[in-house]
């Protein structure tokens, strides 16, 4: 993927710094990997208080619909404060509605890009202690944990944001990666990755 790369960007040279550990994650199937992309990404992006805000402004518009039918005369302050409950649905609605759009379209995007190698497919991580060098299919280089906007893991991912293309941050890295957006490394549960970069989040 060499067009994804226009040269490798390195923070700090890893001969000179404090080497922690290291990984090489092979992903033997495309079809047994693309099977897990939608449940990583969906766990990744589409947090359960959007549902839980959804669920309870339902159950709120009903139960207060109800009381108030049944026991309560409605003054004006009251109407105004009921009014709110729909509304609150609403935006949870658009809300989880455009977040559907957005991981539909960085599965489509994460798929693509792996259609486009031959498999096996490898992905090396050197942890230090002042970053990461990683050797992927999209992405050579290394990096400091500052380097990143965001980064997190679920039990069979990393992930690492860089700063939008708008923003200082964003230009730069450009240069190195014209269309780097977002980087996943698929480490199918390892513990010791996974502690360690909970510790940077």
């Amino acid at each position: 993927m060499k067009e994804r790369i226009k040269k490798p960007y390195y923070a700090f040279d890893p001969n000179k710094a404090n080497f922690l550990f290291e990984r090489t994650f092979i992903y033997d199937s495309q079809q047994a990997l693309f099977a897990k992309i939608p449940r990583i990404i969906h766990r990744l992006y589409l947090p359960k208080y959007a549902f839980m805000i959804l669920a309870g402004s339902v159950i709120a518009f009903i139960l207060v619909g109800f009381l108030f039918s049944t026991f309560f005369t409605l003054t004006k302050g009251l109407t105004r404060l009921f009014s709110l409950i729909p509304l609150i649905g609403t935006v949870a609605i658009i809300y989880l509605v455009r977040r559907y759009v957005q991981i539909y379209l960085e599965i489509r995007s994460i798929k693509k890009l792996y259609k486009k190698v031959k498999w096996p497919v490898e992905c090396y991580c050197a942890f230090f202690q002042e970053g990461i060098y990683i050797k992927s299919i999209d992405i050579e280089g290394v990096f400091y944990w500052e380097d990143f906007m965001d980064l997190g893991c679920s039990k069979e991912a990393l992930f690492f944001h860089f700063c939008p293309a708008c923003t200082e941050s964003g230009k730069f890295f450009k240069q190195y990666y014209p269309y780097l957006d977002n980087v996943y490394i698929f480490i199918d549960g390892d513990e010791k990755v996974l502690k360690f970069i909970r510790l940077w989040t």
